[in-house]
């Protein structure tokens, strides 16, 4: 464990760098930009706890929204994720479509929807998070508001938009899994920001408004994102927020 904080220090100087840049840029900017880091991980996968972990100490950054998307693709090997869904691998799938690369692997991790690495690569991770926050590109802060029967999405005016989708995540902040079998099989294994539930809400071309979410959390969902996000709903990322469900606000 030791080892994998060591090599992380890298990764925790660029990201100070780039927050003290984007720190100069708030009097621009409504809101500070979000980075998204999506996680594609598999309990089944024993090259995957080292991403796990790599993606837990980056969830509390300010500037960062981690997910973990749980793929099923594995289950053949003995054990069958108890998060995946065929949903999760299929957007795996969209994504690599898109960046040309023949297949899906698990530990991989996507920034903003643009960019793409192995996840448990501490160095392509790092490299992966500063090319993505130096990308210039469409910026937009949903606000996010929990309401008596509703969660309500405020969405800001913005530039004429094409194709862009509003997506809702439901997500749980942390898990325990004790592995019964499989490659890793005998571990306990711990995951952060773990997706429960997505859901697409419609397109949006830009116009300010407000849309009320009705749908029930799911069970052991604790937060709620709301991506928007180009090419029906797998493309680049243009804007992001999340929600503590626990709070009374």
């Amino acid at each position: 464990m030791k080892k994998i904080y060591t090599l992380l220090l890298p990764l925790f100087a660029a990201f100070v760098v780039f927050s003290s840049a984007s720190s100069a840029q708030k009097s621009a900017e409504a809101e500070p930009r979000l980075t998204v880091i999506e996680l594609f991980t598999s309990q089944g996968c024993s090259s995957c706890p080292p991403a796990d972990s790599v993606l837990k100490t980056m969830r509390d950054r300010p500037g960062i929204l981690t997910l973990s998307w749980a793929v099923d693709y594995w289950d053949r090997l003995g054990w069958e994720d108890t998060f995946a869904t065929p949903y999760n691998s299929m957007r795996q799938t969209a994504y690599n479509k898109r960046f040309g690369l023949g297949g899906v692997f698990t530990p991989q991790m996507v920034f903003d929807g643009r960019l793409e690495c192995v996840g448990s690569k501490v160095d392509e991770v790092r490299d992966g998070l500063v090319k993505a926050r130096k990308i210039k590109r469409t910026h937009i802060s949903p606000v996010i508001k929990q309401g008596t029967d509703s969660i309500v999405v405020s969405l800001p005016a913005s530039e004429k938009l094409d194709m862009v989708s509003i997506r809702a995540v439901w997500y749980q902040a942390d898990a325990t899994v004790e592995i019964g079998d499989g490659e890793n099989q005998g571990r306990t294994l711990h995951y952060t920001n773990v997706v429960r539930k997505t859901e697409l809400l419609g397109d949006w071309d830009g116009t300010e408004e407000t849309r009320n979410i009705t749908i029930a959390a799911p069970d052991g969902a604790d937060h709620i994102a709301i991506l928007l996000q180009e090419e029906y709903g797998h493309g680049p990322i243009v804007g992001a927020a999340s929600l503590d469900l626990n709070t009374t606000e």
